[in-house]
């Protein structure tokens, strides 16, 4: 069934106006200070929303409009040219074009107004080219329709009310401390039950009625208090159901447009498909779905223009000439889960297996333990493609990484199934809204942590004896599949409990992948207000925010991917750490690179020479790495994901710890202005992979070492 989008239009139309009048404060700020950088950033932010909410609710117009101004005052903030009182006069001129475009909404429903003059202007501002002219043209209407749009404003109904984010999140903290009362009265009620049975104890075999009745009003007052816990835990869940909707919308928004979308592209690609969505009416948060938007369009289009094939393909294979795809939404245990399905061909597991093998992600060995789920999440590494042929839909290897990270960054999963010749499912499981957050509170290391419940597979209780040594690692068999199973204090950097004959095993999942993390304890499942991680906490990755518990103690929420990635990568830590203590004068090599292949033979090449080394894929892993044991040299590739390497020199030179750790580039770059930026870096040595060789990489190492205080 359709929404009726008309429910969310006002609540657009007062936070448009709110945001123009910002603009145009923030415009007058920058008059009297251009250099504030800050006014510009907040400038940018309120155009931002103006684009973003046009967008979802269908409003192209002023999304254009919005977009343009975006783009010249990018231009002032990437000091391609300066603010001038022409560029003002334009922006006063697009506020006065999107209170016009406001009022037009008002009374026909839609932004139909005329925008090219701006919209030219803006174009040739922003090229640098003169705009008088089409800036003339737009003066003459706009004090009028900034003054009607103020009348308009102070004559609206009273319809709706408008509610501060600030306002929500109060409330919010509000509702947060009534939940922690519960867990507290929950306490005193098993006081009360002990005191029960106390009081049993004591007044047993005594026969007057005195302690019959005493007994009697005990019991009465624990069933009428238990009775009341139930009934202020059932209110208080309506209640934070009923705060989460104040900052939700719905899963129209950003799906309404795909139907469309589908439909051209199939066209264009002469395909027949039937597509489908249900859930449309399901309400997230804002935040969230913005998140949302791009992975869903990214998953889909892949699916028209890789899963479904064309009909005659699908007629050779017995197959229906129409293909069929279908996004179904719903809410799940605190969670939106978005399945996109499709009936095509599938993912080509060998082909994917080949190009991780071919990038160095991977190798051969290893490659032939893996599962279809482990070889399928590859697909999600930036720059991965499969793509026969370069397309303006797809074989440029962006998207699927775009959906990794949009969806880590609301702190979800993505998971992906496929059977050749039988299709493809994309499963998004996502929070409902980052207000709250479900999960297990555990014990590793005498401290408390929250593990989010929508990462968490299974819960076991593991007899050692059911353990087993897989590939050097400790593992044990679950439902046909081998678990790694790792102790979560010895990546925490605590002291862990000494184990018994059993051990509470979290079973954790992220892109398909699993494993088992040992804690000391499991205490309990609970729903709880989230908290982002306070300032001084935001370099911890595998922390992704805070809760409090009943005793109003700060509890760190750890964000599964993260951990997992770590885990992969401690064991190399402990056996160099290991090697360290029993021969203090050995010397620690750090390799970084994002090719898998490479750090082979780097290490290869310098556990020959002697020396212990630890690998790092990228530049974050390094520094990472740094901080958790000694190095004594660092090799580095440039360009890496996420953090590449010049720029982890950087950070590591700004560290007095590492400020004189020698560190050798090995780049395929042979660019001359690539060597004196490394050098600037703080890079000791470069050396060219089309000029690389065993001596030359030992000989630099040697003497860096050699010569390093």
């Amino acid at each position: 069934m359709a929404l009726e989008r008309s429910a969310f239009i006002r609540n657009y139309l007062d936070e448009t106006r709110e945001n123009v009048r910002r603009v145009d404060d923030l415009v007058v700020r920058l008059k009297k200070n251009p250099q504030g950088t800050q006014h510009l950033n907040d400038l940018l932010r309120a155009l931002h929303t103006i684009k973003g909410s046009s967008r979802m609710l269908k409003f192209h117009t002023l999304e254009r409009v919005a977009h343009a101004t975006e783009t010249v005052f990018k231009g002032i903030l990437e000091d391609r040219y300066k603010i001038t009182p022409a560029l003002l006069q334009l922006a006063f001129a697009g506020t006065g074009v999107v209170r016009t475009g406001i009022e037009r909404i008002s009374s026909a429903g839609d932004d139909e107004i005329e925008v090219d003059h701006y919209l030219t202007a803006c174009e040739q501002a922003a090229s640098g080219e003169p705009f008088a002219e089409q800036l003339e043209q737009l003066r003459g209407g706009s004090a009028v329709d900034r003054d009607a749009a103020q009348e308009t404003a102070r004559t609206g109904g009273y319809e709706t009310i408008r509610i501060k984010l600030s306002d929500v999140e109060s409330i919010t903290e509000t509702l947060n401390s009534v939940i922690i009362k519960q867990f507290q009265l929950k306490q005193f009620q098993e006081t009360l039950e002990a005191v029960q049975e106390g009081v049993g104890r004591e007044l047993r075999g005594r026969p007057d009625e005195a302690a019959a009745d005493l007994l009697k009003g005990i019991q009465a007052l624990r069933k009428d208090f238990a009775e009341q816990i139930v009934g202020l835990e059932q209110h208080s869940y309506q209640l934070q159901e009923q705060i989460m909707q104040l900052s939700m919308l719905p899963l129209e928004l950003i799906l309404g447009e795909l139907p469309r979308m589908v439909t051209e592209t199939a066209t264009m690609l002469e395909k027949e498909i039937d597509f489908t969505v249900t859930g449309m009416d399901k309400l997230m948060d804002k935040a969230i779905l913005e998140k949302l938007n791009d992975p869903i369009i990214h998953i889909v289009r892949n699916a028209v223009d890789h899963g479904i094939e064309s009909p005659a393909e699908r007629t050779a294979a017995g197959k229906l000439a129409e293909g069929t795809i279908a996004v179904t939404c719903n809410a799940e245990g605190g969670n939106m889960i978005v399945r996109v399905t499709d009936d095509g061909r599938g993912l080509d597991r060998e082909m994917i297996l080949s190009q991780a093998i071919e990038r160095g992600i991977v190798d051969t060995e290893e490659a032939q333990d893996l599962t279809d789920t482990q070889i399928f999440g590859y697909i999600f590494l930036p720059g991965f493609s499969t793509a026969r042929e370069v397309s303006d839909l797809s074989g440029r290897g962006v998207g699927l990484d775009i959906v990794k990270t949009n969806v880590d960054g609301v702190k979800g999963k993505v998971t992906v199934q496929s059977v050749p010749g039988e299709g493809t499912e994309f499963i998004l499981a996502v929070p409902l809204s980052l207000a709250t957050v479900t999960g297990f509170f555990v014990v590793s290391g005498q401290e408390k942590f929250l593990i989010p419940s929508n990462f968490v597979y299974k819960i076991v209780r593991l007899h050692h004896e059911e353990t087993i040594q897989y590939y050097q690692k400790e593992a044990f068999r679950l439902e046909k599949e081998i678990i790694p199973i790792y102790t979560l204090s010895s990546l925490l950097g605590r002291r862990s409990e000494p184990r018994g004959d059993h051990s509470y095993v979290i079973v954790v999942e992220s892109l398909g992948e699993r494993i088992g993390m040992i804690v000391d304890e499991v205490l309990q499942h609970v729903g709880l207000i989230y908290k982002p991680v306070p300032p001084n906490l935001r370099r911890l990755r595998p922390v992704q925010g805070i809760v409090f518990d009943e005793n109003y103690r700060i509890i760190n929420i750890l964000f599964v991917p993260e951990l997992m990635s770590r885990f992969k990568r401690i064991k190399s830590i402990d056996l160099v750490t290991e090697e360290l203590s029993k021969n203090p004068q050995a010397q620690v090599v750090l390799v970084v690179d994002d090719s898998r292949n490479t750090r082979d033979i780097e290490q290869s090449i310098l556990e020959l020479e002697g020396y212990s080394v630890l690998t790092a894929a990228d530049g974050i892993e390094g520094l990472e790495t740094l901080k958790a044991t000694r190095v004594d040299l660092v090799v580095t590739d440039i360009n890496m994901p996420r953090m590449d390497g010049l720029t982890m020199i950087e950070n590591l030179r700004k560290d007095a710890s590492f400020g004189t750790v020698p560190v050798i580039v090995v780049t395929s770059e042979s660019d001359p202005g690539v060597t004196e930026a490394a050098r600037a870096a703080g890079a000791n040595a470069h050396i060219t992979k089309t000029e690389f060789d065993r001596s030359n990489l030992s000989e630099l190492v040697h003497d860096l070492l050699r010569n390093s205080p």
